[in-house]
């Protein structure tokens, strides 16, 4: 592999612009600037096995550093990486004279909303065609600030520093997967809402503070976007719209199984951290422009770009549990095969 450390860097990069863009508020769920998407057109040069693999590390990265990793969030981010990242990498060869940044990146954003409305529409239900418009637009002034900024900001230059980690135990692991388990495998309240209490407690043990917003946010866009699709008994109706009790369940189903996911998802990038291998390689570089950004002064612009161009590795002593890197490939594989069960049967 030809670009393997650059993989790990521009795979780290993604990373901790996906946690800088965190502190921009967001409007429409599943809708982020996608500030993450920057090494992807940095990386456009790369041979097509070496970009692939930047794709996956950037898609499951940073489903791991938001939270994601235990929900259909997860599923929707590694295949819009691969949507995006695929077009884009094939104009780039198609048209390398042809076509700007700006346009690459346009069409890569249009491609990721179509893919993330359209996963999202199998869990959530055909309401939420109703937002594809909304996402489309938005597209645009995004995928255009993403363009310009993959010319201003320079790749990562710090080092690695040595492992200091302490390893914790590994019983949160299997109560962590076999709360996510029972969750997904079941549909109704009575079995979902004790695994989503069990997931918000283990999340608040693993030290994780808990925004509610995000949450509210969520179980608003799953009602609308259910009961969109009316069935079941009319229980009343808003003008002749028909609000249905089938509706409102499976509204309610779907938001606390994606809360719960969540919450497991915050306590899981808590107590693994993968030690080897390039996502090791990609967390650790991450964890460090993210220590570098939070110990420097200034704006926010100052403080990122300080970070990148730092080239002091510092040492950050967390409780983790260490794990293998084919270990943590089989219980990623395990948390997305539960998900693609939950969202096509259940």
């Amino acid at each position: 592999m030809l670009y393997r450390d650059r993989i790990s860097r521009l795979a780290a990069l993604a990373l901790f612009l996906s946690a800088v863009e965190m502190f921009i508020p967001r409007f429409v769920p599943f809708f982020r600037i996608g500030l993450a998407n920057i090494p992807i057109l940095q990386a456009l040069n790369m041979d097509a096995g070496s970009f692939l693999i930047l794709l996956f590390l950037k898609g499951i990265g940073t489903s791991y550093i938001s939270g994601n990793l235990f929900s259909i969030f997860a599923i929707v981010s590694i295949a819009q990486s691969l949507v995006a990242g695929g077009i884009m990498y094939m104009l780039k060869r198609a048209f390398p004279a042809d076509l700007s940044i700006y346009g690459i990146s346009l069409a890569g954003a249009l491609g990721s909303s179509f893919a993330q409305i359209a996963l999202t529409t199998l869990y959530a239900g055909k309401g939420t065609l109703a937002f594809l418009p909304l996402m489309l637009i938005l597209s645009i002034p995004s995928a255009l600030i993403t363009a310009a900024l993959s010319e201003r900001i320079p790749e990562p230059r710090i080092s690695m520093g040595e492992s200091s980690e302490k390893t914790g135990s590994r019983l949160p692991i299997i109560l962590l997967i076999a709360t996510g388990a029972a969750m997904m495998m079941y549909k109704d309240l009575e079995f979902i809402i004790p695994a989503v209490i069990l997931s918000f407690l283990l999340q608040k043990t693993m030290k994780r503070r808990i925004y509610i917003l995000p949450h509210l946010t969520m179980l608003l866009f799953m009602m609308v976007s259910s009961l969109l699709t009316p069935h079941g008994e009319v229980l009343f109706r808003i003008f002749s719209y028909p609000v249905t009790e089938g509706a409102i369940i499976d509204g309610l189903s779907k938001a606390l199984k994606l809360s719960g996911g969540i919450a497991l998802s915050q306590a899981f990038s808590t107590i693994i951290r993968p030690q080897n291998g390039l996502i090791g390689k990609t967390i650790s570089m991450f964890t460090q422009l993210l220590t570098a950004f939070h110990n420097t002064e200034g704006n926010l612009w100052t403080r990122f770009t300080e970070a990148l161009t730092t080239e002091e590795p510092s040492n950050e002593t967390k409780r983790a549990v260490n794990i293998p890197y084919f270990t943590l490939i089989c219980i990623s594989a395990l948390i997305t095969a539960l998900a693609i069960t939950d969202c096509v049967f259940f």
